[in-house]
C-alpha cells in the first residue's frame, strides 16, 4: 500500500520535469527566434528602433529634471534589441537560471503541498504523547536487562 503514493509521486515529479524541459525549450526557441529577427532587420527597422529608443531616454530625462529628481545615466544604456544583437549568451543564460529559480521554488512548495503528509499539522499535546512513549519505550526495553543483572 506504501508503494502507491510513491509511484504517484514518483510520476508527479516526472511530469513536472517533463512541463519544466518544455518551458526552458520554449524560452531557447523564442530567445534564438527574435535574435534572428534583430539580426536580420532591414537597416530601416534598425534607425526607427534606436530612434524610439532615443526619444524614450530623452523624455526619461525631461521627467526626472522636470520633477527635481536627480536625471537617471540612460545615456550610455544599449537599446533591448541592441542588447539582445550583442549580450545574446548572457541575456540567455541570465533567463534560463532566474526562470530556474523561479520554476524550482514553486513546484518545491507545490510538491510540499499537495504530496507533503496527509496527517495534518502536529500538536503540542501529540508531540508531547510520542515523547511519553519514546521513553515509555526505553524504560521497558531497560527493565528487563537490569532484572537479569540481579
Amino acid at each position: 500500500m506504501s508503494q502507491r503514493p510513491q509511484k504517484t509521486k514518483r510520476w508527479v515529479i516526472a511530469f513536472w520535469g517533463f512541463v519544466y524541459v518544455l518551458l526552458m525549450l520554449g524560452i531557447v526557441v523564442k530567445m534564438l527566434d527574435s535574435r534572428s529577427q534583430i539580426l536580420h532587420a532591414s537597416d530601416k527597422q534598425r534607425e526607427l528602433q534606436q530612434a524610439g529608443w532615443d526619444d524614450w531616454t530623452t523624455h526619461r530625462g525631461q521627467q526626472a529634471s522636470s520633477t527635481n529628481q536627480s536625471a537617471p545615466n540612460v545615456r550610455g544604456t544599449l537599446n533591448p534589441q541592441r542588447l539582445l544583437a550583442d549580450h545574446f549568451g548572457i541575456c540567455l543564460a541570465a533567463i534560463l537560471l532566474f526562470t530556474t529559480l523561479i520554476y524550482g521554488v514553486t513546484m518545491y512548495l507545490f510538491c510540499g503541498a499537495v504530496l507533503g503528509s496527509t496527517q495534518g499539522p502536529v500538536t503540542l499535546a501529540d508531540e508531547l504523547r510520542a515523547a511519553q512513549d519514546t521513553q515509555t519505550a526505553h524504560s521497558d526495553g531497560n527493565a528487563p536487562q537490569q532484572q537479569g543483572a540481579h
